[in-house]
C-alpha cells in the first residue's frame, strides 16, 4: 500500500462511520453522538488539508 492512499481510506472509513453512526443512533441524539459526529468530521477534514498540501508540495518539487 502505498503512503498517499491511507489519508483516501482513513476518510472513506469515516464517512462509513458516520453514515452508520446515523443508522443507528438517529433517536438517541446526545452529546456523545455529537461529540463523535465532530470528531469523524475533524478528521475528514484534517485529512482533506494533508491531500492538498502533499499535492502543492509536489507540484513545487516537479518545477
Amino acid at each position: 500500500m502505498k503512503k498517499g492512499h491511507l489519508p483516501f481510506i482513513l476518510i472513506t472509513v469515516c464517512l462509513i462511520l458516520i453514515i452508520l453512526d446515523l443508522i443507528f443512533n438517529s433517536d438517541e441524539m446526545d452529546l456523545g453522538f455529537w461529540l463523535r459526529m465532530v470528531a469523524n468530521s475533524s478528521v475528514i477534514l484534517s485529512m482533506l488539508l494533508r491531500i492538498r498540501e502533499s499535492r502543492i508540495k509536489d507540484q513545487k518539487k516537479s518545477e
